[in-house]
């Protein structure tokens, strides 16, 4: 088998990974777990799966999927139709393009960059909501959510890599031209 084949083979079965996660991601976040008011507040899986991809094997994570993964977040789970996943592919890119500033540095700046990314895309829906004049969730229960999901993430990522062997971004080859 050519090198093309085999790298164009990887990316395809990595893509495929990483819609079965997000899928799974998003049924979990859509079953009707604990609907009482004093439940703990659920994170964003999908988010953090799609930050990890997005870092670590970001040819793996093209926008047409990224966005389709939001959408069907947002259908099943009651989010403004189209908004969280423009969230999400937005979020996603600008990690990204941190990808190389990110590399080789202690886990806690990439924790820090995703943070900043899902409180920037939770900010942005929020204030999309509002301006659409529209009832936007509450603050309080919105920034729960997003600790949530900055709380989660180190551990999504953990499993992953474990499950599927994307390390850290320390172990990731260097890119062409980056300076040693």
């Amino acid at each position: 088998m050519s090198a093309g084949r085999e790298t164009g083979l990887r990316r395809a079965l990595r893509m495929a990974a990483l819609a079965g996660f997000g899928l799974l991601a998003v049924t979990l976040e859509a079953a009707p777990l604990g609907l009482s008011p004093a439940a703990v507040t659920s994170p964003d899986l999908v988010f953090c799966i799609v930050a990890h991809w997005a870092l670590r094997v970001p040819g793996a994570a093209p926008v047409l999927l990224v966005f389709a993964l939001g959408l069907a977040r947002d259908l099943l789970t009651d989010l403004p139709v189209g908004l969280g996943a423009l969230g999400l592919v937005f979020a996603a890119e600008w990690l990204k393009t941190r990808r190389a500033l990110l590399a080789r540095q202690p886990f806690v700046l990439e924790w820090l960059a995703v943070a900043a990314a899902a409180a920037a895309m939770a900010a942005a829906l929020w204030l999309a909501v509002l301006l659409s004049l529209a009832q936007p969730p509450f603050a309080a229960a919105l920034a729960r959510h997003t600790a949530a999901t900055i709380l989660v993430y180190p551990l999504v990522t953990a499993c992953l890599g474990w499950v599927l062997g994307i390390g850290s971004l320390r172990d990731l080859p260097r890119a062409a031209g980056e300076a040693r």
